[in-house]
């Protein structure tokens, strides 16, 4: 079968495309990608999609730029559209203290999303093929993998796709060669000091002359029936979340949790971070480890952050994952309403009106519940206001003053909840978060004359 025919096969097998649909091809100018630019333009009149290319340029080699031009060149002569990207790899590098091939590929997955918005394309086609596979399975039981890793790169993850893993790169070279099309060798590839090079050039052909002259087979079968095994496991979880609320989260009951075992809820976690978020590389044991220590015997409120700022969060009923960034911002709003003295006013944020009038003290303490409070006497204006990283009070009873996320978790208010919460403050600072938390400072003494009444209600609508 020609390579023509295994990539248009893998795509319709694994429905990685239909018609209509837009195609970047990611192109380095290497034998492997240049030949997925040259198939899928031969495919996409047939199949009727529409392809561009996109090539990025590190900046590591010397040969960097005759890489780009001889890309430009073929897109130029293919009449396919180009898009162009370039960072200094080096220098993030050294910025991000990562190591250069892992810089390499984040810039470059990133330039591959920002371009394929730009295009508005359906999918991001990759030039991995049945080598690259085989190197990744050893490289990944070299480093130590569990199941997941043997079964090795997917067809398709998120819009990235990969139609050529089932041809080898020789099968490419040889098509390359009579198709007469020039392509451009990566010297870094003879570097036996990386470890997935000395896989390449070293291990594989002593296995295969040593051991096995059919390894390759063997590893990809091996690596065709534990991915069978693995989607058979993944389905007896998958009914497991509930969907994506509108910050983008994921949430899954605790009721639901207590009845899988360890490994089928490492099987839940692992499936939302790949499917639901994107992230497939940098998670490690101790990261499932931590998860399933804080959702089996953490307290409420709790959190986890994972690699690529996907964050766990578990309250009293369920486990959320969610972008870390969408997290923090939240609390950032700056939405509040100034009370300049007694009277009723309308926080429109949280659909409630106050209520503040000057009353006679009662007790020798402050007191107050999630709808009212009487407090000794406050400085006007008062402001109300919604959450902000670093908000400190000094709770009643207590004499240090204590984070209001602290406040939060102790009272185990859902996360989701706490941006609903008002929080007031006078020139002090905070005197009182219903529900929550009242100050210190807010004790009615013995000799006090006066206090204040603070009263929350939903707004009543009339009817007309």
């Amino acid at each position: 079968m020609s390579c023509i025919q295994q990539a248009k096969k893998c795509i319709e097998e694994n429905n990685l495309l239909g018609p209509e649909s837009r195609v970047i091809a990611a192109v380095s100018g290497g034998p492997d990608s240049m030949a997925l630019l040259v198939i899928l333009n031969d495919l996409a009149c047939n199949m009727r999609f529409s392809l561009a290319a996109a090539h990025f340029n590190h900046k590591i080699r010397p040969g960097a730029e005759r890489e780009k031009a001889l890309v430009e060149r073929y897109a130029l002569a293919l009449n396919v559209p180009l898009l162009l990207g370039a960072g200094d790899v080096p220098a993030e590098a050294r910025k991000k203290k990562k190591g250069t091939e892992e810089t390499a590929r984040l810039l470059r997955y990133d330039f591959l999303e920002k371009a394929a918005k730009k295009w508005n394309a359906d999918v991001v086609a990759l030039g991995h093929t049945k080598d690259d596979q085989i190197e990744t399975i050893l490289h990944h039981i070299i480093r130590g993998t569990g199941w997941r890793g043997i079964t090795g790169m997917a067809v398709k993850r998120g819009i990235f796709i990969r139609p050529l893993l089932t041809c080898t790169r020789n099968e490419l070279k040889g098509f390359l060669r009579r198709r007469r099309v020039r392509y451009a060798l990566d010297e870094s590839n003879r570097d036996n000091r990386l470890l997935r090079n000395r896989i390449r050039n070293r291990l594989l052909p002593y296995l295969r002359k040593n051991f096995n002259p059919s390894i390759d087979e063997s590893i990809i079968r091996l690596q065709e029936n534990l991915k069978e095994g693995w989607k058979a496991l993944e389905q007896q979880v998958k009914y497991i979340t509930t969907g994506k609320d509108k910050n983008g989260s994921v949430i899954f009951p605790l009721s639901k949790i207590d009845s899988l075992s360890d490994f089928q809820l490492y099987l839940l976690i692992d499936l939302i971070l790949r499917e639901r978020f994107g992230v497939v590389q940098d998670v490690e044991k101790s990261h499932f480890d931590a998860a399933k220590r804080l959702i089996r015997t953490g307290r409420s409120g709790g959190r986890l952050d994972f690699p690529h700022g996907v964050t766990l969060l578990k309250n009293q009923l369920e486990v959320r994952l969610i972008d870390k960034g969408k997290i923090e911002s939240q609390p950032c709003s700056h939405d509040e309403v100034i009370i300049p003295g007694p009277g009723s006013y309308p926080l429109l944020q949280w659909n409630l009106t106050v209520d503040i009038r000057i009353a006679k003290p009662k007790s020798t303490s402050a007191r107050s519940s999630a709808r009212e409070a009487l407090l000794a006497s406050v400085n006007f204006p008062v402001r109300v206001r919604t959450r902000k990283p670093g908000d400190r009070m000094i709770p009643f009873g207590m004499k240090g003053r204590k984070k209001l996320s602290d406040l939060f978790i102790d009272r185990k208010v859902p996360i989701q909840s706490r941006d609903m919460i008002p929080v007031f403050e006078d020139a002090s600072g905070i005197f009182w978060v219903p529900g929550v938390a009242t100050d210190e400072r807010t004790r009615i003494g013995l000799s006090a004359q006066r206090a204040i009444h603070i009263r929350l209600s939903k707004p009543r609508i009339e009817n007309k």
